[in-house]
């Protein structure tokens, strides 16, 4: 029965993954615009909150390269397994 949980879970996160994804830069997009609106269109907040959502996206597309690269990191410890 934990078997049988723990695949769920397993395929589940996996089936999750395109469509976290899809929230993620929804979110930054509204992020962006939201941060231009309150601000009046001030252009250094425009700038500022688009590079604040450009390395959000960035670490959701990349965490398996970023949990890899912490992993070979730290020492004693081994990277994520393919």
């Amino acid at each position: 029965m934990q078997a049988g949980i723990l695949d769920w879970a397993s395929t589940t996160a996996v089936d999750l993954q395109p469509v976290l994804r899809t929230v993620a830069v929804t979110v930054a997009i509204v992020f962006v615009i939201y941060k231009a609106v309150q601000s009046k269109f001030s252009l250094g907040t425009i700038i500022v909150s688009a590079l604040a959502a450009g390395i959000f996206v960035w670490l959701v597309f990349n965490v398996d390269q970023l949990s890899d690269t912490i992993g070979e990191d730290l020492p004693g410890s081994t990277s994520a397994p393919d």
